[in-house]
């Protein structure tokens, strides 16, 4: 299985489009996105849903600290899934959600503290094969800034090692895959044309740029 992982589309939904013609390409009609997919801007939603479905892909998603907290309501009217603080079922995996952010120097309107992101991730029903998808990074994984700090999620960090996979994004210039238990990807921002495609059978991963 050949899955779409994008992340921080921040309405950049020109770039989106080229990004889904090329996973239509490559016969992809699945994908998860990590979180900012719109800027600041709640009904940019019903875009980012409207664009996914002119190109047959399906969609799992959580919101990130640029998605107000109004998006996580219209979600509801849009076929692209939430699973911010739930589990849900693909396949053989058991794919979990944490979206938002921990605290940055920005005050972005969707950041919580790392005890309310211990608090969402205590619903998450676990199984024998596992796929987080998240807004943030877990601390010290794929979370430099380019200030030369790690601004990932230390409550992620702690429950790391119950997945086999983790989706992130957040820190754009933190771009790139960590081979290992768990492989952790940040596929880039999807606003710049960055992309990565997940093979879910021989768990490779292929980073990509329109």
């Amino acid at each position: 299985m050949r899955l779409l992982v994008i992340s921080d589309v921040h309405s950049g939904f020109r770039q989106l489009a080229k990004i889904l013609e090329v996973a239509t390409n490559e016969k992809i009609k699945g994908a998860f996105a990590c979180g900012d997919i719109t800027h600041f801007k709640p009904l940019d939603l019903f875009k980012f849903d409207r664009l996914l479905d002119e190109y047959g892909m399906e969609c799992i998603a959580v919101h990130g600290n640029c998605d107000p907290p109004a998006t996580l309501e219209l979600f509801e009217e849009v076929e692209v899934k939430l699973i911010h603080g739930k589990s849900t079922s693909l396949g053989e995996y058991t794919i979990h959600g944490v979206g938002g952010s921990n605290f940055t120097p920005f005050f972005t309107p969707s950041e919580y503290s790392e005890e309310e992101i211990r608090e969402f991730v205590k619903n998450f029903r676990y199984s024998t094969k596992n796929i987080l998808v998240s807004h943030c990074p877990p601390h010290g994984i794929l979370d430099r800034t380019y200030s030369n700090v790690n601004a990932g999620c230390r409550a992620i960090r702690e429950i790391s090692d119950n997945f086999d996979v983790i989706l992130c994004g957040h820190i754009h210039e933190a771009r790139g895959k960590v081979e290992g238990s768990p492989l952790v990807v940040n596929p880039g921002p999807a606003m710049g044309g960055y992309f990565a495609i997940l093979d879910l059978d021989s768990f490779s991963v292929e980073m990509g740029r329109v």
